[in-house]
């Protein structure tokens, strides 16, 4: 639809989407839904006749564009689709087409290979594969139960955080001081020939160029051999203006405590924009409007955060210090033509040839060489942090789904916690009695199903099991007691009217102690469940909500509790007339006082 309402022009018929497969069948370029280039997987160096690569690229392209919408995804299925045309071309004879595999074949690249799972999906895309391999390659195998994770406890989760806002703290009042140098250089207020002077001049190299002053050879020149001598080295020039690879992890950490992104999220992560305060030009804007993206999640890929800047500790403020500490950096990347727009933008140690900055797909060993270095400044902190536990341990102590589904959360993050299922015994057995208190409260009325008014000893049963005199229970008997589902052993005294006689409805006797129920009552009981339910499909929820499904509930629970599937058509074939027509003016409220 265009913008004034019209419909775009549809492709001429015939139209096909151009193949993202060359001519020879072995080079695939795919895109994802957005025609983003995801790779190019180039399968003419592997071994094996040509017809068999062939036909395993094509089953490998048909599962990608169904399925797959990330350079990961399919980076691992190229792996394995190698991996199986390697094996393959070893066998003797060697295999020559799909058609050729055969149970007994697969069952010994499953012990070939750990990674047999994946293969599965794409040979089944095969319609080369014979139906007795077919059967074979996507038989169910029971795979073992997720083991339990010992996630973080609140404490290592603070002490975590704090680490990792000191580092960028640290880095973000060394750059600020070194930025402020830079400025005043640059605007003439330093005094010439000093040593603020020298690290003015440095420092204004570095920010053009994202490195020292060097020789064509690589070599220091003297000016910035001399200063970083003095100072600490290379790495604490280059670190003046830009942080390092190590404060780029505690960054990643930072945001992974208070956001809990997972790792594919981190190494795509984007500058956020300020939209919609539109206060980007403050010197912190208080709403980071943080854009992610889950390729695995096809539906729901992109999604939006609002991160409010409530200062330091909350996540806009975390967010504010990652954008100061990596301001400079994105300036001269720019300058130099590498990336500037990732979040986690780092100077790499030592000078790389294929770039001076590290952004957020280095995420995993820039967390790795923050830990390492943390862990030897203090032995007590945390072993094997990473985003994966972290991301973990946020979840699972701050509660709620994070970028992902309630399922997922419950599932793959509360149900796989060490900690929560320990404690999910209290928690269900609690439950559990409360759970029981409260239908004890509700369904109140007493019921002895044996006694049936059919013989003389039913009044001596009832007097026994519910502790009423010989009399009342007598009366009971005989059906001098009887409301309409029920007896009442009290009329006078009410629980539901505590001035004065019973005022309320008939249905209320099965949440009253002084109802009493027979097996001669049974049936009209049973008939009023069978009543409510037509009753239930018949009005609006919310009628039934307010009105209803109390008393539903009540007679549901004490149908479940003493009657049984085998005998209550027997008990339903005792109704006669005049009780099928007492219930259905109780529910019509023509009974009520």
């Amino acid at each position: 639809m265009t913008g004034r309402g019209r419909k775009a022009a549809m492709p001429p018929k015939g139209y096909r989407r151009p193949s993202r497969l060359d001519e020879t069948g072995l080079v695939f370029r795919p895109v994802d839904q957005y025609g983003l280039e995801l790779g190019v997987y180039d399968f003419t160096d592997c071994p094996g006749p040509e017809e068999f690569r062939r036909e395993l690229v094509a089953a490998f392209v048909t599962r990608g564009q169904r399925t797959w919408n990330s350079h990961s995804s399919y980076c691992t299925h190229a792996k394995a689709v190698r991996g199986f045309m390697t094996w393959a071309s070893e066998l003797d004879p060697p295999m020559e087409s799909i058609s050729q595999l055969t149970p007994i074949l697969w069952k010994l690249w499953r012990l070939h290979s750990s990674k047999w799972r994946t293969m599965t999906i794409v040979l089944d895309e095969s319609s080369a594969l014979s139906a007795e391999a077919r059967t074979a390659v996507t038989a169910r195998i029971r795979r073992p139960k997720p083991k339990t994770k010992q996630g973080y406890s609140r404490a290592e989760l603070k002490a975590i955080r704090i680490a990792a806002a000191k580092t960028v703290r640290t880095a973000r009042l060394r750059i600020a001081e070194n930025t402020t140098l830079l400025e005043r250089w640059r605007a003439g207020e330093v005094e010439a020939g000093t040593e603020e002077d020298r690290w003015g001049s440095l420092l204004d190299h570095i920010a053009r160029t994202g490195d020292v002053p060097r020789y064509p050879c690589r070599q220091l020149r003297p000016e910035a051999k001399a200063l970083t001598r003095e100072s600490g080295g290379f790495a604490d020039a280059v670190t003046r203006l830009f942080p390092s690879e190590n404060e780029m992890g505690a960054a990643v950490i930072l945001m992974v405590c208070h956001e809990a992104w997972n790792l594919s999220v981190v190494k795509t992560m984007q500058v956020p924009t300020h939209w919609p305060n539109a206060d980007g030009d403050e010197a912190e804007p208080t709403i980071h409007h943080v854009e992610t993206d889950k390729p695995r999640r096809r539906r729901r890929r992109h999604s939006t955060n609002n991160l409010v800047n409530l200062g330091p500790d909350s996540a806009g403020g975390a967010m504010q210090q990652v954008l100061e500490i990596t301001a400079q950096a994105r300036l001269t990347a720019e300058l130099i033509g590498e990336d500037s727009t990732s979040l986690f933008l780092g100077r790499s140690q030592p000078t790389p040839e294929d770039g001076l900055f590290v952004n957020g797909s280095s995420a995993e060993w820039a967390v790795q060489g923050w830990v390492r270095r943390t862990r030897r400044e203090d032995a007590r902190f945390p072993a094997g942090v990473a985003v994966s536990p972290v991301r973990h341990a946020v979840q699972v102590i701050h509660g709620g789904p994070r970028n992902n589904t309630p399922r997922v959360h419950r599932d793959a993050y509360l149900m796989r916690d060490a900690r929560v299922r320990e404690d999910a015994a209290d928690v269900v057995a609690d439950g559990l009695a409360d759970a029981v208190a409260r239908a004890r409260a509700d369904l109140r009325i007493r019921v002895v199903g044996q006694a049936t008014g059919c013989s003389e000893h039913d009044a001596d049963q009832l007097a026994k099991e519910t502790g009423i005199n010989r009399e009342t229970a007598a009366e009971v008997v005989a059906g001098r007691l009887d409301t309409a589902v029920a007896a009442c052993t009290d009329f006078e005294h009410s629980p539901f009217t505590p001035a004065g006689p019973c005022a309320v409805s008939f249905l209320l006797c099965f949440a009253c102690p002084n109802a009493l129920a027979t097996g001669r009552h049974l049936p009209r009981i049973l008939y009023l469940f069978e009543a409510l339910e037509a009753l239930r499909s018949a009005v609006p929820a919310a009628v039934w909500n307010a009105d209803w499904a109390d008393h539903y509930e009540r007679v549901k629970d004490l149908r479940r509790q003493h009657t049984t599937e085998a005998g209550r058509p027997a008990l339903l074939a005792q109704l006669v007339d005049r009780d099928r027509a007492l219930v259905d003016r109780m529910l019509e409220r023509r009974l009520d006082s």
